[in-house]
């Protein structure tokens, strides 16, 4: 944050400056509204934590956080900003915020990224999902990738070595057949069948392994329907099967519970199972275990699905900008950065090296007792694709797609239509086509 000379004509300095923080005179701090989308209980109230800590490290602007319904927000964001009242700030994915820039009100940070990364090391590739047009518009925070979670205890009782999780579509599917004809559990592994982002998250990461990750071609031209998805798809449905009844309404918390309740044995998601298992199980950290996600046995590529997050700035007033500069300032810091990230320890990623190394990261509780865990997340990371954003130039429509799941719709011809995964792939192409034209 910059300093402002001060210049004393017989004046006393002011408390607040003699204490190092900036002051502009009687000026009231400029009222900032930050959405954002974490509705679990102890990250709303890490977030506003945060934020408070920020108000009170300065005097010019006051963030006050907003929680938004992941599930809607495409469409009240979109409905905001053509109005004419966005917040000023969100947290945002890619998709999300090339969604909400065609409505114009999205600012160039470029400045604000650019400084980021002359003082700190920034992972590359969320800043190039976040590039375009020659411009950066959003600041990378953080990032959430997925991995196989598996029960390690589980695995020793079906005669299992937790040592060597499955590292092959064939091996995965034959090692949940094992847990249950061994009694381990009942179901071998859990999958998300819902219309829904969650859906969604369960049959991309198959995708990408099967080098279907690209959306769009070269050309922008939608090219969904190909032999690399479909053998996803066939994936995704023999993984179904092996999926407990009822899961075909799941979304993220019920896998969350048949795996900590010893159900299942397995399931591929984000690391939001280090945080959880912390916050709902009582069992010992070890017994929890990740691994990268299986890849198809002949003609697959090491790869998982990742999210960055970052922070847009919806306000154009100059005063707002110099807001927006100085929380992410405050943020980039690698203890403020180790606080944002435990907002959600085990979920949230680095997208810096100092905040990698940060001792404040790693002093945290559910970090350190999962720390093999949570490496195996951030060593995954770098394999990782963003949904939509694998090629440039970026097609500025992928939220049409994205922001309706139509990944996730596709599998619902499958699973509620009866279609084969051809014809579902077949059908997802064509509503993809719609959702753009």
């Amino acid at each position: 944050m910059k300093r402002r000379t001060l210049l004393q004509v017989g004046l006393t300095v002011p408390l607040t400056l003699a204490l190092g923080r900036a002051s502009y005179g009687a000026q009231a701090p400029l009222p900032m509204t930050l959405w954002h989308q974490e509705a679990r209980p102890t990250r709303v109230k890490a977030i506003a934590a945060l934020c408070d800590a920020f108000n009170h490290s300065q005097n010019n602007v006051t963030v006050k956080p907003e929680l938004q319904n992941l599930a809607d927000v495409y469409m009240k964001i979109s409905a905001a900003a053509m109005a004419g009242h966005p917040p000023d700030m969100m947290f945002t994915i890619p998709d999300l915020t090339m969604n909400v820039a065609e409505s114009g009100v999205v600012q160039d940070v470029s400045a604000e990224v650019n400084k980021m990364k002359q003082m700190y090391k920034v992972d590359p590739l969320p800043l190039k999902s976040f590039f375009w047009d020659g411009k950066y518009w959003s600041v990378p925070l953080f990032s959430e990738d997925h991995v196989l979670w598996y029960r390690t205890d589980l695995f020793q009782k079906a005669g299992l070595d937790p040592k060597k999780p499955p590292k092959t579509w064939s091996e995965l599917l034959a090692t949940a057949t094992t847990l249950v004809e061994k009694g381990a559990v009942k179901y071998g592994i859990g999958v998300a069948g819902s219309w829904t982002l969650a859906g969604t998250q369960q049959i991309y990461p198959l995708m990408v392994t099967a080098k279907a990750q690209d959306l769009f071609d070269a050309k922008g031209n939608v090219v969904f329907d190909n032999p690399n998805t479909v053998r996803a798809f066939e994936m995704y449905q023999k993984m179904f099967k092996m999926s407990p009844p009822g899961s075909e309404t799941w979304v993220w918390d019920e896998a969350v519970s048949a795996l900590f309740g010893g159900e299942i044995g397995m399931v591929i998601e984000k690391g939001q199972y280090v945080e959880q298992w912390d916050l709902r199980s009582k069992l010992p950290p070890e017994l929890l275990a990740a691994a990268p996600v299986p890849i198809p046995d002949t003609d697959g590529q090491h790869a998982t699905v990742v999210w960055y997050n970052g922070l847009l700035l919806l306000n154009r007033n100059e005063r707002a900008r110099a807001g927006f500069d100085a929380f992410v300032q405050y943020l980039y810091k690698p203890a403020n950065m180790a606080k944002l990230l435990t907002v959600a320890p085990g979920f949230y990623l680095p997208v810096t090296e100092e905040a990698a190394q940060a001792k404040e990261l790693r002093a945290n509780a559910t970090v350190s007792r999962h720390l093999a865990a949570y490496t195996v997340e951030i060593q995954e990371s770098k394999y990782g694709y963003e949904l939509g954003f694998t090629r440039q130039p970026y097609n500025h429509k992928v939220g049409r797609i994205t922001g309706q799941n139509l990944i996730s719709w596709t599998a619902q011809q499958m699973i509620h239509q009866g279609l084969s995964p051809e014809a579902a792939v077949k059908a997802g192409q064509q509503k993809m086509l719609e959702a753009l034209h």
